[in-house]
């Protein structure tokens, strides 16, 4: 199994998702991580969802947070037919910073 631990910055607030077909709801946001490689500024996006959705009015774009978790990788085409992938957790942890 494999885990994950990022910190990073919300690209925007978060929002509630309800789940599909009487499913639990959950809450969905983007990290955006900076790294420095050499002189070049990289950013890396990650989609998050969390089942605890408790700390929802807390997770405001900007705010720096810490997430643990589980990764996975989406495989999306995109509207002109060109196939992506988006990097995706499923948080088991959140810390606000």
């Amino acid at each position: 199994m494999q885990r994950i631990e990022i910190i990073g910055n919300l690209a925007k607030d978060a929002v509630r998702v309800e789940g599909q077909n009487g499913g639990s709801p959950f809450m969905s946001f983007t990290v955006i991580c900076n790294e420095k490689k050499g002189e070049e500024e990289v950013k890396t996006s990650y989609e998050v969802s969390c089942s605890v959705t408790g700390v929802l009015d807390f997770l405001k774009k900007g705010k720096q947070v810490y997430v643990a978790g589980y990764p996975y990788i989406r495989a999306y085409l995109t509207k002109e037919g060109v196939a992506a992938a988006q990097m995706r957790i499923s948080a088991q942890m959140i810390d606000l910073l």
